[in-house]
C-alpha cells in the first residue's frame, strides 16, 4: 500500500501525460487530499481574435485542477456543474495561476472552488473564480493503486 505522498507522485505523474493538460502546457505546481496549485502561461496559442486569452483557455486551466482534486483518492469523479466568473482580462504572456480547494465533501458529492489570478507589481489580480461540484462513483481509477 502506497504513502500518501507516494500516491500524490503518482498522481503528478499522471498528470504529465495528460494530452489536455500538456496542450495548454499547464503545469501542476502542488496536491494535497484537498487543494490543488497550477498554473499556465498565456502564450499566443490562447489568444481570441482580439489578441486577449481566450475565456476557454481561462477555464481550462480551472478544469484541469478540478480534474486532479475531484480524483486524487481513487474514487473516479464526474462534473456535475461549474461555474465560472470572469473579473479581468489578463494581458498575454502572463502566468495564470489557479488555487483550488475542497469547501465541502462526502462520499457521494465533492464541492469545490477555484480561484485564477496573475502576479502584478507583487500583488494578485484577480482574473476569475470557479466554484464546481463532483460525483463520486466510487468506482477506482484505472491504473491507480486500490488505496492510499
Amino acid at each position: 500500500m502506497p504513502t500518501q505522498d507516494e500516491y500524490l507522485n503518482l498522481i503528478r505523474q499522471k498528470f504529465s501525460k495528460d494530452n489536455f493538460a500538456n496542450k495548454f502546457k499547464i503545469v501542476l505546481d502542488e496536491v494535497t487530499e484537498t487543494t490543488v496549485k497550477a498554473h499556465m502561461v498565456l502564450d499566443l496559442s490562447s489568444l481570441n481574435l482580439f489578441g486577449r486569452p481566450h475565456g476557454g483557455a481561462i477555464y481550462a486551466l480551472a478544469d484541469a485542477a478540478f480534474s486532479v482534486i475531484g480524483n486524487n483518492n481513487n474514487n473516479l469523479s464526474v462534473a456535475v456543474e461549474c461555474n465560472i466568473s470572469y473579473f479581468n482580462s489578463p494581458d498575454p504572456g502572463k502566468t495564470l495561476h489557479v488555487e483550488g480547494r475542497e469547501l465541502s465533501g462526502s462520499s457521494k458529492i465533492g464541492h469545490y472552488v477555484f480561484d485564477l489570478y496573475v502576479e502584478e507589481g507583487g500583488k494578485r489580480k484577480p482574473i476569475a473564480a470557479m466554484t464546481s461540484v463532483l460525483y463520486k462513483t466510487g468506482k477506482p481509477i484505472k491504473e491507480m493503486p486500490n488505496e492510499a
